[in-house]
């Protein structure tokens, strides 16, 4: 191809790309067509220089800065590939995106947990924010604070009536100390409530916790939050974690089902270099190819007031297969060991079942014309939850229904560009639990 054709395609794309934003389309399609735009430029870059021509040193110099830079890349990608590198930690930490999330410290035994005494305060960007690559930040600035064990407790506890366990949820991801679950319920209550979540836990690290933290604590009643969205996926990757961690003295058994493919590559592709400096890229020329996203709805408060909602397309799309099934059983078991635990010291305990967000506004939301919300339909995993709970014994308490009402009724529980609760909704979280509390 010419210098002119190399020129002309490539501007080609960059005016589809900022179109296709522009109008609308999904973020995918137009991170497809904004690549496409990058690669035509470098062309023609070289074109410009003389290469592609009859110039055959400026064509051979082409090629080989190309073949160098592919080599780099893929060794860079080889850190990332084995485990060695995760580039969005990097990226995270130089542009402070995740805020209080740098705080994890390594555990011998749990992998990961927060670092012991930490306090942050500042304005930190949402989840989606991360996953969308658009510039969202939590609804007001946060204060984050931590014990002596890494949980979310502004002060140091030697007893709680009620100990919380789970993962984001109950650690208050985007709200402040003073608007976590366990700050509301310890008001309503009058009495010490331990919050012992921590973001990116799955059952079998809340095992550990509930055995080692929460009955420490001698309470009444232990909450244990079940999130559908990830929570069989955490268990998976602590269960890797630990299998490359020989030194921890622990080698959890791999489940006979294998890992799905999309999930390994999601995981990649999240720690990937080229992915996270393809996004950095994308947030720097955001003014002429915006990132616009198709999943979101509009919803509209008791006062009248209009939002616009966002959900994940992977939580509410992805099939219940015989990866997700045998993850169930281990969750079963599990739960089986903590209820167990807990009866033998005369506690009383309980399996909140969180659902995504999207299960629960779904119908309280206008979706724009061609949405793909309109075609997701989530899988029925709280119904299985439901049975193996009352299997056990286990007392299990749905928070989808008594949610799904509050949304019909204009209350906005969850943050707009966040997957997690906001103030609200950690609050009738917490009359939920202090009415329980208190049978």
């Amino acid at each position: 191809m010419t210098r002119v054709g190399w020129t002309v395609l490539a501007a080609l794309l960059w005016a589809a790309a900022a179109s296709a934003a522009r109008l609308g389309a999904a973020i995918s399609t137009v991170n497809i067509v904004y690549a496409a735009a990058l690669a035509a430029s470098y062309f023609a870059a070289w074109a410009l220089a003389g290469a592609w021509a009859r110039d055959q040193r400026q064509t051979f110099a082409a090629v080989a800065v190309t073949a160098a830079l592919l080599l780099g890349v893929g060794v860079l990608e080889l850190g990332a590939a084995t485990r060695a590198i995760n580039y969005r930690r990097i990226r995270d930490a130089i542009i402070g995106i995740e805020g209080p999330n740098v705080d994890f410290v390594d555990d011998a035994d749990l992998v990961f947990r927060r670092a012991p005494h930490a306090k942050w305060s500042g304005w930190p960007r949402t989840d989606m924010s991360t996953y969308f690559n658009l510039p969202f930040r939590a609804e007001h600035p946060i204060a984050f604070t931590t014990d002596a064990h890494g949980f979310r407790n502004p002060v140091e506890l030697s007893h709680a009536d009620v100990a919380l366990v789970g993962d984001s949820y109950v650690e208050g991801w985007g709200i402040s100390d003073d608007e976590t679950i366990s700050a509301r319920l310890a008001s309503r209550l009058q009495a010490p409530v331990a919050n012992l979540g921590t973001a990116g836990y799955g059952s079998l690290q809340e095992l550990q916790v509930l055995e080692r933290n929460a009955l420490a604590l001698d309470p009444h009643l232990v909450a244990w939050f079940f999130f559908e969205g990830n929570d069989l996926d955490d268990d998976q990757n602590f269960e890797n974690a630990m299998i490359d961690r020989p030194a921890a003295g622990k080698r959890a058994a791999p489940v006979s089902a294998p890992v799905p493919f999309s999930h390994r590559w999601r995981d990649f592709v999240d720690r990937s270099f080229t992915w996270n400096a393809f996004q950095e890229l994308r947030q720097l020329t955001d003014r002429l190819v915006p990132n616009r996203v198709s999943t979101f709805g509009w919803f509209r408060d008791a006062q009248g007031v209009s939002h616009q909602i966002y959900f994940y397309d992977f939580y509410a799309t992805r099939p219940f297969t015989d990866f997700e099934r045998e993850r169930l059983q281990v969750t079963d078991a599990t739960l089986r060991r903590a209820a167990d635990d807990c009866r033998r010291r005369g506690v009383e305990f309980a399996v909140y079942f969180v659902p995504i967000k999207f299960r629960v506004y779904r119908d309280a939301v206008t979706f724009p014309p061609g949405s793909p919300c309109l075609k997701w339909t989530p899988w029925d995993l709280e119904s299985q939850m439901r049975t193996l709970c009352e299997r056990a014994g286990i007392r299990f308490v749905s928070l989808t229904t008594l949610m799904r009402e509050a949304a019909s009724r204009g209350i906005l529980l969850y943050q707009p560009a966040d997957s997690h609760w906001n103030a609200a909704g950690a609050s009738f979280v917490a009359d939920l639990v202090a009415r329980d509390a208190r049978k």
